[in-house]
């Protein structure tokens, strides 16, 4: 009986261990769950932080890849809207060309600041993802001092344009703060209106468009799409305007030598010629790939040299059109040459 007792006593301790051994299981099947939920947790958390140190990484290749002048034009651009951003709209009442203070104030400092600061942040993008990678072919083509100093040239005389607009049909009487003209557009659509002109009878065809313009005609069309889409502006219609009359006949005048250049180069320019994308002029590349605004000046030679199509290829084939031309990228072709 002794014997009996013991047994069942030792197997109701048997039985008395058992819940404690499944208390065990689910403890270590918890631990091994919260384990793999970190485990998940860090790899998602891994995955996040790669992807923006690609992004980031990418981004400062792309940067430092850009030309100089290029580079400071988009950075200042840049500093002057988070500032504006900042301080709600005051570095655009301080530093844009509203002629009520450039003429009646005498702030000369807002014919060239006015084209650096720029009121909405897709304003600022769409200029800089449309013109930076034109404007770096244009710097290399011409050097970074003498793309300084047209970019000064021609985005100040655009500016003085529009407040004598303004001043000889409004006058500086009264005070409007909705009248100021700013941001890069100004004098991009200005440069492709010069480019443009130097081979004013080449074929263009814009995206979408199955039918093709002669070149003198494309910033006007660009004109009215911006129009269209974004409201008048008179200071867009100001470097239109502009660009006409430079391609016509100021260029014969505004000439500066390269001489002059040089000279600039390797004096007021000489501590900073050395930095990275700075363009000497002894570094100017003449074969850089045209770009989107001088994609169509591709002279006979180059022409001839290229294959040729005709306009009654070209209008059978719209899928070739779309192909052969993507706008703002620099990757358009001549269609045909100028007949005079």
């Amino acid at each position: 009986m002794l014997n009996n007792f013991d047994f069942d006593f030792n197997n109701d301790k048997k039985k008395e261990k058992k819940p404690k051994k499944i208390y065990s299981n689910i403890i270590e099947i918890n631990n091994r769950d919260d384990n793999n939920y970190n485990y998940s947790r860090d790899n998602n958390d891994n995955g996040a932080e790669n992807f923006c140190s690609i992004i980031i990484t990418k981004l400062k290749i792309w940067f430092s890849s850009i030309t100089f002048i290029v580079r400071i034009i988009v950075v200042i651009s840049m500093m002057f809207w988070m500032l504006d951003l900042i301080t709600i709209n005051y570095m655009t009442f301080c530093l844009s060309n509203a002629p009520y203070y450039t003429i009646g104030y005498f702030q000369i400092w807002r014919l060239i600041t006015g084209n650096l600061i720029t009121t909405g942040l897709f304003n600022l993008l769409f200029a800089i993802i449309f013109w930076v990678s034109d404007g770096m072919i244009v710097e290399k083509q011409q050097g970074s001092v003498k793309y300084l100093i047209f970019f000064l040239m021609h985005s100040t005389i655009i500016q003085i344009i529009y407040s004598l607009l303004y001043f000889f049909f409004r006058g500086i009487s009264e005070k409007p703060k909705e009248i100021y003209s700013s941001g890069l557009w100004c004098y991009i659509i200005c440069e492709v209106t010069i480019n443009c002109l130097v081979t004013p009878n080449n074929k263009i065809y814009l995206l979408c468009i199955p039918y093709a313009i002669k070149a003198k005609f494309f910033p006007i069309l660009i004109l009215l799409i911006f129009f269209i889409f974004g409201g008048f502006e008179l200071g867009m219609l100001v470097g239109v305007i502009y660009g006409f009359l430079y391609g016509s006949f100021l260029k014969r005048y505004l000439i500066i030598s390269d001489d002059t250049f040089m000279r600039l180069e390797n004096g007021v320019f000489s501590t900073i010629s050395n930095l990275g994308g700075f363009v000497k002029m002894s570094e100017v590349s003449t074969s850089e790939k045209q770009p989107f605004i001088g994609n169509f000046t591709q002279n006979n030679n180059e022409q001839n040299d290229s294959e040729s199509f005709s306009d009654d290829s070209d209008s059978n084939n719209f899928q070739n059109k779309l192909r052969r031309f993507s706008p703002f990228t620099g990757k358009g072709i001549t269609l045909g040459t100028d007949k005079h």
